[in-house]
This record gives C-alpha cells, sequence and structure tokens, in this order.
C-alpha cells in the first residue's frame, strides 16, 4: 500500500548509507564508534586516553562518535565527547549534524544538550532538512519536536529543497502537527500594534 501521508518529500534516507561494522573491535578507529554507539562509556574513555584524536573519528558516510551517541541518547557519553573536544557541527556526506541525529532517533536529552553547547538549532542537510524537519517526520518523536517549536531560535519556516516546511511534512507524517498550530501566531509574527 501506498499511503502518501507517510512520504517525506526531499528525505535523504541517510539510515541506508550507514555502515553496520562486521568487526568493531578490528582498529581504535572503528572501536569508538561502536562504544559510542553501544553506549559503552568506559571502552570510550580508555580509547581516547590513548589516542585523543579518536574523539572526532569518523565512518566512510562521516558520522562520527558523538552522531553515533546521540542514536540511543547516551548523554553520558555525549557529555564526555563534548568535554574532550568533540566538534559539534561535524557533517556527514549528506551534511547531518550530531544535532540531526538526535531528531531523527527522538533523542531529545542530546539535543538539548547540544544545544546548551552551541549547535546550530537550523543547521540544514543536503536537502535543507533542519532538525525540526526531521523530527516532524516521525511520529514518535513528540518530545523532540516539542523542544525544537519552543526553543526561541528555531526558525520553523525554514523551506527545505522541495519547499517544505517542517509543518508540511508533520502534516503528512505525524499524528502531532497540531503542535505547530498551537504556535502559529509566533511563527507568523505578532503585528505591529
Amino acid at each position: 500500500m501506498n499511503d502518501s501521508r507517510f512520504l517525506v518529500s526531499g528525505w535523504e534516507d541517510d539510515l541506508n548509507d550507514i555502515n553496520e561494522e562486521q568487526q568493531p573491535h578490528e582498529t581504535p578507529e572503528k572501536e569508538i564508534l561502536w562504544a559510542a554507539e553501544n553506549g559503552k562509556l568506559d571502552k570510550l574513555k580508555e580509547l581516547i586516553a590513548i589516542n585523543p584524536q579518536l574523539v572526532n573519528e569518523s565512518d566512510n558516510d562521516g558520522y562520527t562518535p558523538l552522531h553515533r551517541a546521540c542514536y540511543g541518547n547516551f548523554i553520558d557519553i555525549v557529555d564526555y565527547l563534548l568535554a574532550k573536544g568533540a566538534d559539534i557541527s561535524h557533517k556527514t556526506q549528506l551534511q547531518w549534524q550530531p544535532l540531526h541525529s538526535c531528531c531523527h532517533w527522538n533523542s531529545k536529552d542530546c539535543a538539548i544538550r547540544l544545544i546548551q553547547h552551541g549547535a546550530d538549532v537550523n543547521a540544514t542537510s543536503e536537502g535543507n532538512q533542519t532538525p525540526l524537519h526531521i523530527a516532524a517526520t516521525h511520529g514518535a518523536q513528540y518530545d523532540t519536536v516539542q523542544y525544537l517549536l519552543l526553543h526561541p531560535y528555531t526558525e520553523p519556516n525554514i523551506k527545505n529543497r522541495n519547499n517544505e516546511t517542517a509543518l508540511d511534512i508533520a502534516k503528512r507524517s505525524s499524528k502531532y502537527y497540531h503542535m505547530f498550530e498551537m504556535i502559529d501566531p509566533f511563527i507568523q509574527g505578532i503585528p505591529d500594534l
């Protein structure tokens, strides 16, 4: 069944490009990515103590330990990586920053932490998708969408390369599109008196 309510225009399905590592412990470079994605803080600390440069290691698609820690909402690992100098704005091949990963996986706690540390809440991917576009794509991302909509610097009217706002996407793919409508007067701006 092809239900257009669940299609997302302008979406770059980067999940197809994530390399599932067959031998994640083969090298320190592979192991740090595995440790971040699987919540193994002690192993991560051990690897970075030996080689601090691993903090910004990336896989073939450009995902770093920070991106991968955001998949599972591993706030302790995100905190550690940020303290060790992880690049909060590192872009994957499709221009996803770690905040995009948070929003895809509904990792609200990590999203909050990244924004507190200066992540660009309106960062755009290759398809001009903001973190809000990504979060609006999935019906289960209620907490993350709510946080982004209430953040004072979020620009909900940014359009992706298909000329769609996050609201356009949410209307098609989420039961929570009403959250956008509740703040619509604020999105449109308050007229001068």
